[in-house]
């Protein structure tokens, strides 16, 4: 299953921004600004970026203000595509890695922030990949997630169901000439967790609950947990 959704998000690289753009009615952008505001930020930070894309999220976070963000993705075609992206000014402080979420090339502590903006669902074992990510955290570090999990809220469920289902994958297809993208998404939404399910394995891994809400009528969620800082 890893190889073949590698393999996906391979081959929709090149149209993978303007598809979110399409997708979110340009909301996506603003969802991210959202996150990033509530991470620590300074000269001496260093942030995981964890299944970082196109690197989106990080660039948004690297405009805010200063620290280092070390991007990790298992699909290397990603990576480069945000590399392409990167205004030099920024690309001293992205470091790209190309690696699995579930063996994260770090030492324990290494990392005063993690960041996720809808790749959680894409790694096959989720309490290994929240225990990983403990790991490589500072007592007390922050975990930024931004997700769209399984609907539970009238509002999010009609929406799956149509525009999710139906609109999705056919703009999906269109636009990236790639059959099973888009259905993909769907799927993965469906058989995922809910945010409180979610929430509740974060706690399970040694999480606290800053924050968590749901976003634009429940269709995506944030979520900000820290670490035990004992």
């Amino acid at each position: 299953m890893e190889r073949s959704v590698k393999q996906l998000f391979s081959n929709i690289s090149g149209t993978y921004d303007l598809l979110n753009r399409v997708l979110s009615f340009g909301t996506d952008q603003r969802w991210r600004k959202k996150g990033v505001s509530l991470l620590p930020h300074g000269k001496n930070i260093r942030v995981l970026d964890l299944a970082s894309g196109t690197l989106d999220l990080a660039l948004q976070y690297a405009k805010r203000g200063e620290g280092e963000i070390y991007c990790v993705d298992f699909a290397l075609a990603m990576l480069l595509t945000g590399q392409r992206k990167t205004p030099p000014t920024l690309d001293s402080r992205i470091h790209l890695v190309c690696g699995d979420g579930l063996w994260l090339p770090f030492p324990d502590g290494y990392f005063d922030a993690a960041m996720c903006a809808w790749g959680m669902r894409n790694i096959p074992n989720t309490p290994a990949a929240l225990k990983e990510v403990a790991r490589v955290l500072k007592p007390g570090g922050s975990f930024l997630i931004l997700e769209f999990f399984k609907p539970k809220r009238i509002v999010s469920k009609i929406f799956a169901k149509t525009y999710g289902r139906h609109v999705m994958p056919a703009i999906g297809r269109w636009i990236s000439r790639d059959k099973g993208a888009y259905d993909y998404l769907h799927r993965s939404i469906q058989k995922f967790f809910t945010r409180t399910e979610y929430e509740k394995l974060l706690q399970a891994h040694g999480f606290e609950i800053i924050t968590s809400r749901d976003l634009t009528g429940g269709v995506n969620s944030l979520i900000l947990a820290n670490t035990d800082g004992h």
